[in-house]
């Protein structure tokens, strides 16, 4: 390490295994390693040495700042390292919404406990001003995307109907997940051969007294997908259409993997997420569930879709992905904003090894 260069401490929930810099390593495998290895690269060709929050003293005049992606109440007790940071050099990256992290939301003094705050939340970014704009990492990269690699697969060629998601359960009242079980189960009933679910969780129980009274098994349910968010762009390629519920679809700002996994694929989104959506996305280019009163009218308008029609779905789909609005969805914009808010490193040429955190 250059110690004449900038310094980033990170901590994203690391286990033991994790730290002394092992997170960066070649054979840590995972997403989150693969994302911190990202990272570091796209900080690299800025300029800065990233490093895991344990092998530096916090007090280095070199060590500009410590980013946490990720806190919660639990760490109050349990995280040996935020209280002898200099809280100058306390930085957090909010990824979560309020459904999966709902302390940093309901208890602001947990943020307050920051210098700087990284967030997606449009209303967190109203009230606080200091607060500065990051868009949600993405799954695919959607720039790697931006020429069609699935036009060989014509209308005839897809399948009806996807979903991907992981089974999930939350106590908040913020969580989609009811929702989208019920559109899997009415699906799954209405179109038993046309309709397909992939996703971790749906053959074991999800909550504590599903070990005791049992849990419901999907008929639609067709397994895992491999751990890449590529294996899931290349297996939704094959649909014509895909559900896609956002964990939280109440907070604005919130725009997930979730509808530009399905850009990538060229798969069209029936999207359920926040009303904020189009601002950012053009309308045109994915089918909004709040549209249909009921899974049933909005079966019928998928089934009954002629080629044309769904064309244009896909040519809107291409524009988006050619136009300079995608950017704002690419793990670039995302570590740049970092970047450009500490101010501290200078531009330079990208490594293009730079993937979703």
């Amino acid at each position: 390490m250059d110690r004449s260069r900038p310094i980033i401490a990170v901590n994203y929930y690391f286990s033991p295994d994790e730290l002394g810099n092992r997170i960066f390593s070649p054979d840590m495998p995972g997403q989150k390693a693969e994302g911190m290895r990202a990272f570091r690269a796209y900080m690299d060709a800025r300029g800065a040495d990233v490093v895991t929050l344990d092998t530096v003293d916090f007090n280095d005049p070199n060590v500009k700042h410590v980013l946490y992606f990720e806190y919660n109440w639990r760490l109050l007790r349990a995280d040996p390292y935020l209280k002898r940071i200099p809280h100058e050099k306390r930085a957090l990256v909010l990824l979560e919404p309020a459904n999966i992290n709902p302390s940093l939301y309901i208890v602001p003094w947990l943020r307050d406990r920051f210098h700087t705050v990284f967030t997606w939340d449009l209303n967190l970014l109203k009230k606080n001003p200091s607060y500065t704009q990051i868009n949600v990492p993405v799954g695919a990269e959607p720039l790697k995307y931006r020429k069609n690699p699935f036009g060989h697969l014509a209308f005839a060629d897809k399948r009806f109907l996807v979903a991907v998601s992981r089974n999930r359960w939350s106590y908040m009242p913020q969580s989609t997940y009811p929702l989208r079980k019920r559109a899997y189960r009415h699906f799954e009933r209405a179109f038993p051969q046309q309709f397909d679910l992939f996703g971790i969780g749906w053959n074991a129980p999800c909550i504590f007294y599903e070990h005791w009274f049992g849990y419901p098994r999907f008929a639609s349910w067709r397994g895992e997908i491999d751990d890449s968010w590529d294996a899931k762009v290349r297996k939704i390629a094959s649909y014509k259409f895909a559900l896609c519920f956002e964990n939280n679809a109440s907070e604005p700002g919130y725009i997930s993997e979730k509808i530009t996994d399905c850009f990538c694929a060229r798969c069209v989104p029936v999207y359920y997420g926040s009303k904020e959506t189009e601002r950012l996305i053009p309308r045109d280019a994915w089918i909004d569930l709040r549209d249909f009163r009921s899974f049933d009218e909005l079966g019928a308008f998928l089934n009954g879709m002629d080629e044309s029609r769904y064309n244009r779905y896909i040519n809107a789909i291409d524009t988006f992905m050619k136009s300079d609005r995608l950017s704002f969805f690419s793990t670039e914009h995302f570590f740049g904003a970092i970047a450009d808010r500490f101010g501290t490193f200078p531009q330079a040429a990208l490594t293009g090894k730079e993937k979703k955190l």
